[in-house]
């Protein structure tokens, strides 16, 4: 699909007049559709920004290591942050998306001339054409005007707290140019300008040229120092926004940066940061400045930040350095298929976006949570089974760190304090023994269930308390993983139709008022218990809990025969039982007739009945997804008028977000349960469907879909006239399970321990395909021919020009290459 839909996406500009590129540069773009393209190979997506056409929407990147981030869109608006996105803002956070207001900027002043010009466009629209290139990793902005070319590229290090601008800077006309050049941030240093304004503190350090700001009324980070500097000798600095802004200026134009500045810092300002450096650029002369902001409560770090990136080769280095680190997360593996589309999605944007912004960053346009999600981080850890099992070792240790000594867990948490909220919510805690099981099966590391970890403490629910939130104690007792596993196993109850209670919701939040009681079912957490219950039982019997095994055993046996006895609704399954017994998901009901992930875990499980899982999914196909629409709804009609109140699902306008919209998550489970299912062109309709670049593919869909073409969606709406109109974007589990899917169901492959396990389910229209897989210093290239089925046990596969019996390769680290055909 190369370029193929360029002259329609200019066609259906309708009225915006603008000069994109010639028919001969976009040669250079795929999947173009009139704002932006993939360049690259798929590893970076230019947005085009010239007079008014610009994205429906911002289109951001989010750039984050462990300790530091940021998010910036193509109009070079956002926010950074350090430590916790939310508590800990650097500069203000908008989610905006009308305005788009920027919080920091660059401004390149020519002193001859007078005028003022910004290397990021900050929305304006009659400056030429600005391009944005968001990478993993990076963003870059490249810009000319005034006879001089800009090329911003803006980063964060691999592990260091700081943000790194870095400005090229090339004079094409025939005399010398002196310009004044300003970086300008508006200060946070918490959680919102308004409550933080009037106790940050700043200064200057003249012995080592930087500028810093700290908020004195801070208690989670009162040691904490923010600081600016530049690889130039600062000439200038303020810590007063209005002077820099001016009276009636602001920061799309302010009348401070053709001023000279007072050098003034302190207190009792409206605090921002401000510095200012001069250049002069001789006739074709390029040249780099760095400008920095970072964070940290040790001022001996902040000197050997500073030292260290006033050194322009090593802000450069240190760029090489960052592309090096994801490319040897991303290189793990790399697909090429028939559709560029999934593979620009694989072999990069899916898990860029899981990492970047689900664990590091925590935050991005729409959502600034900063707070650590029992369920949520482990799920996403999940998809890095084959890259970094290491951080989902990690996570899993954090989880059972975060687990009470009654055997409940903190729904969320905010780092570094902890404090977060105890609830009802009943799935949380059985992801632990879920992710712990999987971590094993991936890579045969069961010392994890020795790890000692203790457990916290805190005050209990009354009994009309849904949740309460508070700053937990760490306990004195001390449990295994496998403890730790046991406890939320066992601290599940079960209802009259021997169903796991709904508790205050299960993995849909929304439904909390479904068991509010404490008598409410909920199927799906049946389902998912059965699954976790066959995947822990064999660890069980590995660490010598024959016992404990036993009664897992029976316990599942039995929760399989109430599942199929109480929940089968005829065509499909039940979604759950209200405290009073009322059915949830059935015919019988208005509305919520059917829901989604009922379904789809009855194939995921494979605990079904096969005859009633393909009936179930049957119907799925037939009321949830709407192929001319793109949609899979997550269930069908949504709540309106019902007088079964199930939660605050209802307060969704009706085909909204989890209120019979699309919520992508659960969209990835019924494709992923298609797959597992065998109808292998029904799973590619539903994966073509959840893929943002195909949804996108000209300028009308861009336009009704609104959000990034390159990362996963929380959700889509169904309700006219927004149907197709994308929710949140970024900050969404959805993008770890679109690469599980895609890779390990759908494309076929799985790691488990020491082996490779290949069984594709793509259908024989999809055509021939490879898949690179490294492990250690060995690259395995597995080459899938194209067939109407799956590979079964008994199939053979080639290596290395011989035939092997079944779908396994025993993995070796032997340094070599190994040539694999299926």
């Amino acid at each position: 699909m190369k370029n193929n839909r360029f002259k329609e996406a200019i066609d259906l500009d309708s009225g915006i007049t603008s000069t994109l590129p010639d028919k001969t540069e976009s040669q250079n773009y795929e999947f173009f559709n009139g704002f932006g393209g993939f360049v690259e190979e798929g590893s970076e997506y230019e947005i085009l920004l010239e007079g008014k056409n610009k994205p429906p929407a911002p289109w951001i990147n989010v750039i984050a290591n462990k300790k530091f981030g940021f998010t910036i869109s193509e109009a070079g608006a956002g926010f950074t942050f350090a430590g916790n996105s939310r508590e800990n803002k650097i500069t203000s956070w908008s989610n905006d998306p009308v305005t788009d207001k920027p919080s920091e900027a660059i401004y390149i002043f020519d002193e001859v001339t007078g005028e003022v010009m910004t290397p990021i466009s900050l929305g304006k629209t009659d400056r030429g054409t600005y391009r944005t290139r968001h990478g993993i990793g990076y963003t870059r902005f490249l810009h000319s005007e005034m006879e001089i070319s800009q090329e911003l590229t803006v980063f964060v290090p691999v592990e260091e707290p700081i943000k790194l601008w870095e400005l090229k800077l090339t004079n094409h006309s025939n005399r010398v140019k002196y310009l004044s050049l300003t970086y300008y941030v508006e200060w946070v240093l918490g959680t919102q300008r308004e409550h933080t304004g009037p106790y940050i503190l700043t200064s200057y350090n003249n012995e080592h040229e930087y500028l810093m700001a700290k908020n004195i009324y801070s208690f989670q980070f009162q040691n904490s120092r923010a600081f600016l500097f530049s690889s130039e000798m600062i000439k200038r600095y303020t810590g007063d926004r209005q002077e820099f802004l001016g009276l009636k200026g602001s920061i799309y134009n302010p009348q401070g940066v053709d001023s000279i500045l007072s050098n003034h810092t302190g207190a009792c300002y409206d605090p921002c940061g401000a510095i200012q450096v001069s250049v002069a650029l001789q006739p074709m002369e390029s040249k780099t400045v760095i400008f920095a902001l970072g964070q940290s409560s040790n001022i001996e770090e902040i000197q050997v930040l500073r030292y260290k990136y006033k050194d322009v080769n090593n802000v450069t280095e240190e760029l090489e350095h960052v592309r090096a680190y994801w490319k040897g997360i991303l290189g793990t593996i790399q697909v090429k298929t028939t559709d560029k589309a999934i593979d620009y999605l694989v072999n990069g944007w899916l898990l860029y976006q899981t990492i970047s912004c689900r664990i590091n960053a925590r935050a991005a346009f729409y959502q600034c949570g900063g707070a650590y999600g029992y369920r949520d981080q482990l799920q996403d850890t999940l998809a890095l089974r084959f890259t970094t099992p290491e951080a989902l070792r990690k996570q899993i240790i954090i989880a059972c760190s975060r687990q009470f000594v009654e055997g409940d867990v903190q729904h969320w948490w905010h780092p570094p304090t902890g404090v977060g909220v105890r609830t009802r919510i009943s799935d949380d805690l059985l992801w632990l023994p879920y992710a712990t099981a999987a971590y094993i099966q991936s890579t045969g590391d069961d010392s994890i269930l020795k790890e000692q970890v203790p457990y916290i403490k805190g005050p209990l629910l009354e009994e009309d308390e849904h949740d309460i939130m508070f700053t937990p104690e760490v306990s004195d007792q001390v449990g295994s993983v496998y403890e730790h596993c046991k406890k939320t196993i066992g601290h599940t109850g079960f209802g009259v139709h021997g169903l796991p209670y709904m508790g205050g919701g299960d993995w849909n939040d929304g439904m909390n008022e479904v068991g509010k009681d404490g008598k409410g079912e909920s199927v799906w957490l049946g389902w998912f218990l059965y699954t976790l219950l066959g995947d822990f039982i064999p660890l069980c019997r590995q660490e010598g809990d024959q016992e404990y095994a036993d009664e897992l055993n029976q316990k599942r046996e039995l929760l399989i025969k109430n599942i199929e006895e109480h929940t089968w609704d005829g065509a499909w399954y039940l979604r759950a039982f209200y405290d009073d017994g009322t059915k949830l998901g059935s015919k019988e009901n208005d509305e919520c007739r059917i829901d989604s992930i009922s379904q789809s875990w009855s194939v995921i499980s494979k605990g079904a009945k096969p005859d009633r899982a393909l009936t179930a999914m049957q119907s799925a196909w037939r009321h949830l997804v709407r192929e001319e629409d793109s949609i899979s709804l997550l269930l069908m009609p949504p709540f309106n008028k019902t007088n079964k109140n199930p939660g605050y699902i209802k307060n969704y306008y009706p085909g909204i977000r989890e209120n019979g919209g699309q919520y992508t998550h659960a969209a990835v489970w019924l494709a992923i349960a298609t797959s597992m299912l065998g109808d292998y062109n029904m799973a590619h309709t539903l994966f073509t469907m959840l893929n943002p670049i195909h949804i996108t593919k000209n300028k009308r869909e861009a336009l009704v879909y609104e959000k990034e073409p390159y990362v996963m969606i929380a959700d889509i709406s169904l309700s006219p006239p927004y149907t197709g109109r994308g929710g949140w974007s970024w900050y969404t589990g959805s993008a770890g399970w679109m690469y599980q899917g895609l890779v390990s169901w759908f494309l076929g492959i799985n790691k488990e321990a020491e082996e490779l396990v290949i069984n594709p389910a793509t259908p024989a229209c999809f055509g021939n395909y490879t898949i690179e897989y490294r492990y250690g210093t060995t690259l395995y290239e597995i080459k899938v021919e194209s067939r109407s089925k799956g590979i079964l046990s008994t199939t053979e596969l080639t290596v290395d020009g011989a035939r092997i019996k079944g779908n396994r390769i025993k993995l070796s680290d032997d340094g070599n290459r190994h040539m694999v055909v299926v």
